[in-house]
């Protein structure tokens, strides 16, 4: 980037550092503030800092009127060190190398201590995420400018009169040249974590891409702990750095008084910086709020639009089916809300079904698993509703409403006797083999869960769907609480075989042989009559 300075000014500021320091010591010497950044007035002084080697004193507020009037930061190396790697000053000095700066000695050893702060930074910041967002945080990708942004909007959380020099850095009108100058140094130090194999990078953005990085209380707890400690520190630092005189002691508390008053308009990602979070399929809302109005919006609707909601499916149901109109324009959506105390019935189905599927119980997990799913299952070839947004914080996923007949009502035609077509439980079939070939499970293949529209099948609940998993629970699940309840042993025996046949072409015998093992059937013993237990056992083995 273009420097900012003048050779004259830096040639000043080279001064000021000899003045105030014995040259031969001098590690390197940087400007940064209003000056580098752009916003400066007639009356600014210079911010700089000055790197020392062995500096007796620590770190030293200076100010100087000689050659230009400049604020100097000067600073011990090792201690600087310190606090790149481990936060030793609580980021009093390196925290400055977020922003713009402009070296005027010893760049490349500057440039090294931003990476690796910067790298620290990351790792805390995907770590936080983590916590918050547990498996979920997976189908994030996290821009370079949100390390920067949370990362601001935290120091300024500690040191409030600071937030009226980041939102002029990056409102004003140098705000974009210095914007990239910042996520440079996000990205060279990117380059430097992405070796992890927990996480992936691309010139946009980093993602968390395995369980390896796992957020728990501990982690979010550690990362609150440390915010709160940095900024005790930092604070004892800046007592300690700033033992000048009364008249500038009174200068400063002015400058900053006049900054807190003038309360700048805050740009949007220092307000919000996860409102840069993004996802591959689908909108990232920011709380369930504003989930409507997103959808809204996303499907052309002004302010005026009305609401309808009605509940979807049974009581135990967490989903809701609302319609958003205006005028001439209707969209139906279905909103998921993974938090909702109906959905302990899958606590209850996992002692139900303990000898043979354990079912995930957490909110952002089954979030996780639906949303990832629903992308990898369309790669697959298997239709799913497409998804149109998540409200992670809130739980909440949005997906379009497929409108038709469920599964479960063509089975029962068929085990009445009142039809004999089999088509969609072979259509069904073909899918659940596609997904078991593909390298997914689905974890709950009832057939309420798939819905005909135009002669296709949707698969809709997929909050159980994992990678890998037991492809025999899906098959037997599917066939033991079909015949649930039931003595219809001639409709069932269709259904089975439609089911086992055109599942065995798509993809072998193997889960099928499985399937047959008792522990698969003993969730179900209860609910089946031992005639219809013996006939799906007996349909194993023969298409095993």
């Amino acid at each position: 980037m273009k420097a900012r300075l003048s050779s004259e000014e830096r040639e000043a500021l080279r001064t000021v550092a000899n003045l105030l320091v014995e040259p031969r010591k001098v590690e390197a010497v940087c400007a940064y503030g209003s000056t580098v950044a752009g916003y400066a007035r007639e009356d600014s002084d210079y911010d700089v800092i000055i790197v020392v080697k062995n500096f007796r004193g620590g770190v030293r507020y200076r100010y100087l009127e000689a050659a230009v009037p400049a604020s100097a930061l000067i600073v011990d190396e090792e201690l600087l060190m310190g606090d790149a790697r481990e936060a030793a000053l609580g980021e009093f000095v390196i925290g400055r190398l977020l922003n713009i700066y402009e070296p005027i000695a010893g760049a490349e050893f500057l440039e090294h201590l931003e990476i690796q702060y910067k790298r620290r930074v990351i790792s805390e910041e995907l770590y936080e995420l983590a916590s918050d967002y547990g498996e979920f945080s997976q189908d994030l990708a996290v821009p370079y400018d949100y390390f920067l942004f949370d990362k601001l909007r935290k120091r300024a959380f500690v040191y409030p009169p600071a937030l009226y020099s980041y939102a002029q850095t990056y409102s004003g009108k140098s705000g974009e040249e210095n914007r990239e100058f910042a996520v440079r140094g996000f990205r060279e130090a990117a380059h430097w974590v992405g070796s992890r194999s927990y996480l992936s990078i691309d010139d946009s953005s980093i993602r968390i891409s395995s369980e390896k990085l796992k957020g728990d209380a501990f982690s979010k707890a550690l990362s609150l702990f440390s915010m709160t400690t940095r900024g005790v520190t930092q604070y004892a630092v800046h007592g300690y750095a700033g033992r000048v005189g009364l008249g500038v002691f009174k200068k400063e508390a002015l400058s900053k008084l006049k900054r807190m008053r003038e309360r700048p308009e805050l740009p949007r990602e220092l307000e919000r910086p996860r409102s840069l979070l993004k996802l591959d399929d689908g909108a990232l809302f920011e709380d369930g709020s504003s989930v409507y109005d997103g959808v809204a919006k996303l499907s052309g609707m002004n302010d005026g639009f009305k609401v309808k909601e009605r509940q979807a499916g049974d009581l135990s149901a967490t989903a809701r089916i609302v319609t958003l109109s205006e005028g001439s324009r209707e969209t139906k959506i279905l909103v998921k809300h993974f938090s909702d105390v109906r959905s302990l019935k899958w606590a209850l189905l996992g002692i139900w079904a303990l000898s043979a599927r354990k079912f995930s119980l957490s909110p952002l997990s089954r979030l996780h698993r639906e949303y990832h799913a629903s992308r990898r299952l369309r790669e697959l070839g298997v239709k799913t509703p497409r998804v149109i947004g998540v409200a992670p914080d809130e739980r909440i996923l949005v997906k379009e409403y497929v409108e038709g007949e469920p599964l479960s009502r063509v089975i029962h035609r068929l085990l009445r006797g009142w039809s004999d077509d089999a088509t969609f439980i072979k259509s069904y079939a073909e899918a659940i083999a596609k997904i078991h070939r593909g390298g997914f499970t689905l974890g709950d293949t009832k057939a309420s869960n798939v819905i005909i529209r135009g002669g296709e099948v949707f698969l809709t609940d997929l909050e159980q769907a994992v990678e890998s998993g037991e492809a025999a629970w899906d098959i037997a699940e599917f066939l033991y609480y079909t015949a649930k309840l039931s003595l219809r042993a001639e409709g069932m025996e269709r259904v089975a075989r439609t089911f086992l046949e055109a599942y065995r072409n798509e993809n072998g015998s193997k889960a099928i042989a499985t399937a047959r093992k008792l522990r698969y059937v003993a969730p179900f013993q209860p609910f089946l009559a031992p005639s219809m237990t013996l006939l799906i056992r007996n349909l194993l083995r023969e298409y095993s």
